[in-house]
């Protein structure tokens, strides 16, 4: 069965992720854009296997607060502070910060947002994002032509993590959402047509030590503007 076939690969691609393979992301895009990724002339699996492939539901982080004109960028990816200087993909969708939602309102929603080079506000859907991974970064199809929004955000933003007063690394915050729109995906898939399927509560990469700091939500609000890149302060929501 072909949609059965898609679950395990989907599952093998998110286990090696969550195990230290970040490029398997790629993988992971590729895979999400055959179950659910409709054009004019295909239709998703999900879709051939149910007219209302897309309406149904799956866990996404329910994002609470207001997204303000003041942020300069925000995002909700799972992340996990530590061991050490690492910054962890981390994602537990039965936390109180998860609820329930179709895949349509997910596959559209916005996850990323920040000020573009010329300081208007530019918005990217979890769609968007996995289809650069799937269609330009070589899931699928290699693009020699970048989104130069897309680029900034992965390489020219100053976003970096500090934990009291030790530098962290600093994430591949596209992958880590792709992997957890994996893994949102795969409880979709579990719950409506493989009950019997066997997935962790919580998928993080390495050991958390015995006191981690789990994050949900991302805000960095602009303090001072200059032709630069703005000062920021980072506000986070912890998990539940």
């Amino acid at each position: 069965m072909m949609l059965r076939e898609q679950m395990e690969l989907l599952h093998a691609s998110v286990n090696a992720f969550y195990s230290g393979h970040f490029a398997e992301a790629l993988r992971i895009a590729t895979s999400i854009r055959v179950l659910v990724h409709e054009t004019g002339r295909s239709k998703p699996l999900l879709k051939q296997i149910r007219p209302d492939g897309l309406a149904l539901q799956l866990p996404e982080y329910t994002d609470r607060a207001r997204l303000g004109e003041d942020q300069f960028i925000r995002f909700a990816v799972g992340i996990r502070l530590g061991p050490g200087t690492c910054v962890a993909p981390a994602v537990d969708v039965h936390s109180t910060h998860y609820a329930l939602t179709t895949i349509g309102a997910w596959w559209a929603r916005a996850v990323f947002s920040f000020q573009s080079k010329m300081g208007t506000q530019v918005t990217y859907s979890r769609k968007q994002v996995i289809l650069i991974l799937a269609n330009r970064e070589g899931g699928a199809h290699v693009d020699q032509n970048e989104d130069p929004n897309y680029v900034r955000l992965l390489t020219d933003q100053p976003l970096s993590f500090m934990y009291g007063d030790v530098q962290l690394e600093t994430p591949d915050l596209a992958k880590f959402l792709v992997a957890q729109s994996g893994v949102e995906l795969m409880e979709c898939l579990k719950s409506n047509f493989f009950p019997e399927y066997e997935l962790p509560l919580r998928w993080e990469f390495g050991v958390a030590p015995p006191i981690a700091m789990y994050l949900d939500q991302i805000s960095i609000k602009a303090c001072r503007v200059t032709t630069a890149f703005p000062t920021a302060e980072i506000r986070v929501t912890k998990r539940g």
